[in-house]
């Protein structure tokens, strides 16, 4: 099938009409993180070279978990939550990363599931030690 240009907005509109305003609303949001996350990682050579290894999945949903944790404005929590992916960035490569934020999460888990994490000193310590650098990035970069 073959798209006119004329056609596009109505099209469009047809799309918009079955969506909230608030599910519109939320994935605008989340377009524009991703875009300004990206942006952001591709204009700064020091974080770029930091970041390394980092997928941009991986980069948006440290910033929206941390923006949506967080009161202010959208701009400036994804500044600041950038910046501290940046920071963490610095500390972590892309692997040790991900596994000491799954362990941090994880290890939160009631019951049977999560005593295998909770029981093992190792997890422990991994989980203790990237939630200090979690700290010590959030407040580099000024997130209450």
């Amino acid at each position: 099938m073959r798209i006119r240009m004329g056609d596009l907005p109505l099209r469009f509109s047809a799309l918009l009409m079955h969506r909230t305003y608030q599910e519109i609303n939320r994935f605008l949001r989340q377009f524009v993180a991703c875009l300004v996350v990206t942006i952001l990682s591709l204009a700064s050579p020091a974080a770029q070279s930091a970041m390394e290894g980092y997928s941009t999945v991986l980069r948006v949903e440290f910033v929206l978990e941390c923006m949506r944790d967080r009161d202010g404005t959208r701009y400036e929590m994804m500044n600041k939550c950038s910046c501290a992916l940046d920071r963490l960035g610095e500390r972590y490569s892309a692997d040790e990363f991900v596994d000491a934020w799954t362990t941090s999460k994880a290890i939160t888990i009631s019951g049977k599931r999560g005593a295998a994490l909770r029981d093992n000193d190792e997890a422990k310590q991994l989980a203790r030690s990237f939630r200090d650098a979690v700290e010590r990035a959030e407040a580099d970069c000024f997130l209450r």
